[in-house]
């Protein structure tokens, strides 16, 4: 599996466009996505998966977003079985 980030900006993807087309069976709005990025920013961020930015354009995403996404789920997931 290659994680390196991508090197042409034409494999990034404006973060609202992936939520609508790629995520919507797990972030039912895009608020949610928003909410998930706020908690794990700097972890997306590190990625080289997402690149926040202002203004109109919004932040975009690369092509493996889905799997920094998942991994971050599946860990919460369970440190929340193990606290119960």
């Amino acid at each position: 599996m290659n994680d390196t980030p991508p090197e042409k900006l034409s494999d990034y993807t404006p973060w609202r466009e992936w939520v609508a087309d790629d995520a919507g069976n797990v972030f039912k709005t895009f608020a949610a996505f928003e909410w998930f990025v706020r908690r794990h920013r700097d972890r997306l961020i590190e990625s080289g998966q997402f690149i926040p930015r202002s203004g109109p354009g919004g932040s975009l995403v690369g092509p493996n977003i889905d799997r920094v996404v998942l991994q971050i789920l599946r860990e919460e997931g369970a440190r929340a079985s193990q606290a119960a």
